[in-house]
């Protein structure tokens, strides 16, 4: 999945949580525990997400820039 995917998921499971809690705002059912436990994993697959590519970008240049 993309980080775009991830935001985009984000951003649906965030109006999902807000939506229900201006439907029910005194709700701590275990729907919204579980939107919230998905928010939370999916920050953290995102946050995991982006390193990566950067690192062997900067090494092909620090490759090419070497000789």
């Amino acid at each position: 999945m993309t980080q775009a995917e991830i935001m985009e998921l984000i951003n649906i499971k965030r109006n999902m949580l807000e939506q229900h809690r201006a439907a029910n705002p005194a709700d701590t059912s275990a729907v919204v525990k579980i939107l919230e436990n998905e928010i939370k994993e999916l920050e953290t697959s995102l946050a995991k997400a982006s390193p990566a590519p950067k690192r062997s970008e900067k090494k092909v240049f620090l490759d090419e820039c070497a000789g």
